[in-house]
């Protein structure tokens, strides 16, 4: 079992000691290796915000460097840890250009066989449920598992630390668990949704210069696969009401 760490945090502090922990009880019950990814360490140059790689595709963006590196390296992985600093009520500028550099997946998303865990680090609780919230966007398909805020405050007494303590050695269990379960996708509600919803915004466009036109025009669904009558009849009452939304003009 391959579990990617990436994280934005420059130091190896209360963030890097957090996912060591986690790392510590994983390898206690399983056989499993760790690799840490440090978004310092790596070339990813920042977002120029030219939105080509929404509107044209992703190799067409201008700048050339680790970004595919790090996709195959979340592609080969069981699972992915996602930790940020809380910095001004969300995720530290490192992280902001990851999602920035990777918002096409939010469009057309690609991790379906990964599970993911948000792991956010904090002085304070305000912002944690920002961070979390911008950050889970990023599975991009995959399933989330587990989210967690950990406070690192300097005024919290023994007795906080100790809860912290708790809620992470917990939170770490609850990851593993999961982690040591086959994984199959099952498509959930939300996905099928999703994919409709796109799929009926470019059903009647014939621009093949647009990257989600040729993504959603070839699919009929995110992945091959069987789907229940339930799924396909979720698909096609979806995608027909967002085809009739869009042709009155409330979409």
């Amino acid at each position: 079992m391959k579990i990617l760490a990436i994280i934005s945090s420059p130091r190896k502090k209360h963030t890097y000691d957090a996912i060591k922990t986690i790392e510590s009880i994983h390898k206690q019950k399983y056989d499993c290796e760790y690799e840490y990814l440090f978004l310092n360490k790596v070339d990813l140059q920042n977002c120029r915000g030219c939105h080509l790689c929404l509107t044209k595709g992703e190799e067409f963006c201008p700048l050339k460097d680790d970004r595919d590196m790090i996709i195959e390296k979340i592609e080969s992985a069981d699972g992915v840890i996602l930790a940020s600093p809380n910095h001004t009520m969300n995720v530290n500028w490192r992280m902001k250009n990851y999602i920035d550099r990777f918002s096409y997946q939010m469009h057309r998303p690609s991790y379906f066989n990964q599970r993911f865990m948000i792991l956010i680090t904090s002085g304070s609780y305000r912002g944690i449920k920002e961070a979390t919230k911008a950050l889970a966007l990023m599975a991009s398909g995959g399933k989330v598992v587990s989210k967690i805020g950990v406070m690192n405050s300097p005024g919290m007494n023994d007795k906080k630390r100790e809860k912290q303590s708790k809620k992470l050695q917990k939170e770490a269990i609850k990851f593993v668990n999961k982690m040591k379960k086959p994984f199959i996708y099952n498509p959930p509600f939300g996905h099928l949704v999703w994919f409709s919803a796109f799929k009926a915004v470019y059903e009647g466009d014939t621009d093949e210069s647009s990257a989600d036109y040729r993504f959603y025009s070839t699919k009929k669904f995110f992945v091959d696969m069987n789907l229940s009558f339930g799924q396909k009849f979720t698909l096609k009452l979806f995608n027909g009401l967002f085809g009739f939304l869009i042709r009155i003009g409330m979409v």
